[in-house]
C-alpha cells in the first residue's frame, strides 16, 4: 500500500513537473495560459483525491507535501479575469512561488527512493557562465607547459568548493549568504544540495589527474557548450518527452552542438589531426554526453557529463593510436 501510494505520488509529481515547465519565459505564448490552467487544475483535483485516501503512518510526510502542494495550487493558480497584458508575468511569478513547495515534495519522494527532476527555469546568466567555464579552463589546459599543471590549479579550487559546502551545511545563515551571492546563476534547488559549481570543479579536478589534454578538453567542449543548448532548445521547442523532464529535440541539440565544438576542440589540441579522427572522437564524446544528461538523475549531470564524454574521446582516441 505504502509503495503503491508512492509510486502514484511520483507519477503525479512528474505530470506536475511537465506543467510548471510549461510556465517558462522561453516557451510562453498567447493561450498559454488557458492550457496551463486546465493541466494545473486536473492536477489539483488529483493530488485531493490521493490525499483523501488512508495513508499508512511511514507515508504521512509524503501526504502533508502533497496536501501543500495541493493546496498552494488552490491559492496560487492566477485568475482568468486577469488581463492579457499582465499574464505573463502573473503566472511567471506564479511559477516561482510553487518552486519551494514542489521542491520539498521532490526531496519527500528522493527520500523514498522516487527520483524526479527539479524545476530549472531559463537562466541565461547560467548558461553563459557555464560556457565561459568551460572556455577558461580549455585555455588554462592548452596553456600551461604541462598537464600536471592542471591537478595544481584545480587542486585549490576544488578544496576550497567543498570546504563551502561543508561550511553551508553547519550553517544556515552561512548557506543563505553563499546562495544570495549566487543567486543570479543559482537554480532554486541548490539550497538544499550540492552545488553544480561544485560538481563541475569535481569533475575537472578529476579529468586533470588523467594528464590527458585532447580527452580534457572535448569532455569540456561537451559540457559547455552542449548542457547549456540542449536547456535552451529543449524549454523553447521541445516537445517530445523523453525522460527526466528532457525532450528529444534538446537531446539531439545536445548532440550537435557538442560535436561541432568537440572537432574544435580536437584541432586546438591536435593540430595535426586527420578530419576523420576528430569527427569520430567527438562525435563520441557527444553521444555519450548527451546519454549522460538524458540519464542522470541520482548524478549531477556536471559530474557525469565531462566525465563520461572524455571516457568516450579517451577511448575512441585510444582505438585511433592516437
Amino acid at each position: 500500500m505504502q509503495q503503491a501510494l508512492a509510486d502514484e505520488s511520483g507519477r503525479l509529481v512528474l505530470e506536475l513537473h511537465r506543467a510548471l515547465s510549461e510556465i517558462d519565459p522561453a516557451r510562453w505564448h498567447a493561450g498559454a495560459a488557458d492550457a496551463a490552467r486546465l493541466k494545473l487544475r486536473a492536477i489539483e483535483a488529483k493530488v485531493a483525491h490521493l490525499t483523501s485516501q488512508s495513508w499508512p503512518e511511514k507515508s504521512a510526510a509524503l501526504r502533508v507535501k502533497l496536501a501543500e502542494v495541493g493546496a498552494a495550487l488552490a491559492e496560487r493558480l492566477p485568475r482568468e479575469d486577469i488581463t492579457a497584458a499582465n499574464a505573463r508575468a502573473r503566472w511567471m511569478a506564479f511559477r516561482k512561488s510553487m518552486t519551494p513547495s514542489y521542491e520539498a515534495l521532490q526531496a519527500t519522494l528522493h527520500q523514498l527512493e522516487i527520483h524526479v527532476p527539479s524545476l530549472r527555469p531559463t537562466n541565461h546568466r547560467r548558461s553563459l557562465f557555464h560556457v565561459l567555464n568551460a572556455a577558461v579552463c580549455m585555455g588554462i589546459l592548452y596553456a600551461v607547459p604541462d598537464p600536471a599543471w592542471a591537478i595544481a590549479i584545480s587542486g585549490p579550487l576544488v578544496l576550497w568548493a567543498w570546504t563551502m559546502e561543508i561550511g553551508r551545511r553547519w550553517s544556515e545563515r552561512w548557506n543563505a549568504v553563499l546562495m544570495r551571492a549566487f543567486a543570479p546563476i543559482a537554480h532554486p534547488h541548490e539550497w538544499r544540495r550540492v552545488n553544480s559549481a561544485t560538481w563541475y570543479l569535481t569533475a575537472i579536478f578529476s579529468l586533470s589527474l588523467t594528464q590527458a589534454p585532447l580527452p580534457c578538453a572535448v569532455g569540456l567542449a561537451v559540457l559547455g557548450v552542449g548542457d547549456p543548448i540542449a536547456a535552451f532548445v529543449g524549454r523553447r521547442w521541445g516537445r517530445i518527452p523523453l525522460v527526466h523532464g528532457r525532450t528529444l529535440e534538446g537531446t539531439l541539440a545536445f548532440f550537435a552542438a557538442a560535436s561541432l565544438f568537440g572537432v574544435g576542440a580536437a584541432f586546438l589540441f591536435a593540430p595535426g589531426i586527420a578530419l576523420g579522427a576528430a569527427l569520430a572522437i567527438a562525435c563520441a564524446a557527444g553521444a555519450a554526453g548527451a546519454l549522460a544528461e538524458l540519464l542522470s538523475l541520482r548524478v549531477d549531470d556536471n559530474l557525469s557529463i565531462p566525465l563520461v564524454a572524455s571516457g568516450a574521446a579517451a577511448l575512441v582516441t585510444w582505438g585511433l593510436g592516437l
